[in-house]
């Protein structure tokens, strides 16, 4: 049966990707960012193709959930997988999976890491400790290091502002956290250090600390998409493409309507050919985008005609574009910063959008 809409998912993109960032900081090893499924594209598939590459140091998630799932898809030895934002509460079963299952905790918040090290878990679990330098979301304060009783594997902390290395915030971080790095190397030599995401990666010699780090985590650019609408694309190679078929063309007269509300009217004299396609916003495809998001048929642009429905949306349809075709939703041909833009989001929550009734082919 063919699909009414499909992702494919590259692997072999996803590894050219993993290699462009290696090459970036060749010294450190790396954390591929894998929550929310891989940020949609299939954390299963991301762990089996990446958990092999060079530099690799472990997989980043952000629940247990998320954790125990990638767990089960990975085979042979037990590939480290670090829970970013779930240690609180901390319990007796979080513990049991860690211990089982070889997971690793992350703790950014003080009650949590008081309770666990307060037992037997700090000297039993392998874990890591963030510290808040500015974001002001997660992580401990950079003056309770002292607080930290257990050796813990990595210790880290998060920009709020990456993509921009002289913002006062960043400079703020950076400051902070350079600060730290002496202390934690006196009291915990073997810890390592990390701070960079894909935006920091992408400006390494604007950041001169990474020279002092161990490690990185790269997220959205091992995806194929710049991390950061200015940046330079570098090669990347984007490892998703959404599609959908064209189930029906209709003709519309001077002045006829497409879709709910009607807010589509035809405005040419000589009548116009729309086409609807297979995906509405049950599928990903963000309803804003309605008279404005952006498709391709080869490398022609069309634009969405009308408002974008739960199952169907409607585009321009050019003579040569016929039912049964299919068209690009996301991937090579159509920018994701443009159509984000369009959609007033941002192409992290474009990816993770897609439905799950959306048919995924992966291709090792």
């Amino acid at each position: 049966m063919s699909s009414r809409a499909l992702v494919s998912i590259s692997g072999s993109a996803l590894s050219k990707n993993y290699r462009i960032i290696s090459e970036k900081v060749p010294q450190l090893g790396l954390i591929p960012m894998v929550k929310a499924d891989a940020y949609g594209h299939g954390a299963g598939f991301v762990g089996k193709v990446l958990s092999q590459e060079r530099n690799f140091y472990a997989f980043g998630v952000a629940t247990f959930q998320e954790a125990v799932s990638l767990r089960a898809t990975l085979k042979g030895p037990k590939i480290p997988i670090l829970v970013f934002s779930d240690s609180v509460p901390w319990t007796h079963e979080k513990a049991r999976l860690c211990l089982s299952l070889g997971l690793e905790p992350v703790f950014s918040e003080v009650t949590s890491l008081l309770k666990f090290q307060s037992g037997t878990d700090g000297n039993r679990i392998p874990a890591h400790v963030e510290f808040n330098t500015g974001m002001n979301r997660l992580g401990i304060p950079i003056e309770s290091l002292s607080l930290v009783r257990f050796y813990p594997k990595t210790v880290f902390t998060h920009l709020a502002d990456a993509d921009s290395p002289d913002s006062t915030l960043t400079r703020l971080q950076i400051k902070r956290f350079s600060e730290l790095v002496p202390e934690v190397r006196a009291r915990f030599p073997k810890a390592k250090l990390h701070f960079a995401n894909s935006a920091a990666l992408w400006n390494p010699k604007r950041y001169p600390l990474l020279k002092q780090m161990d490690l990185a985590r790269p997220g959205l650019s091992l995806y194929g998409i710049r991390p950061f609408d200015r940046a330079r694309n570098e090669g990347l190679k984007r490892v998703m493409r959404f599609s959908a078929r064209v189930i029906n063309r209709i003709y519309l007269e001077y002045g006829d309507r497409v879709g709910y509300g009607g807010i589509y009217r035809c405005s040419k004299p000589s009548g116009e050919w729309v086409g609807v396609i297979a995906a509405g916003y049950a599928d990903g495809v963000f309803r804003a985008l309605g008279n404005q998001g952006v498709a391709y048929f080869g490398s022609k642009k069309l634009v969405f005609r009308g408002r974008v429905s739960m199952d169907l949306s409607a585009i321009e349809c050019p003579s040569r574009l016929q039912v049964g075709d299919e068209v690009e939703l996301w991937g090579d041909r159509v920018d994701p910063y443009e159509q984000a833009r369009l959609a007033g989001t941002i192409p992290y929550e474009i990816t993770t959008r897609i439905g799950h009734r959306v048919e995924r082919n992966y291709e090792f």
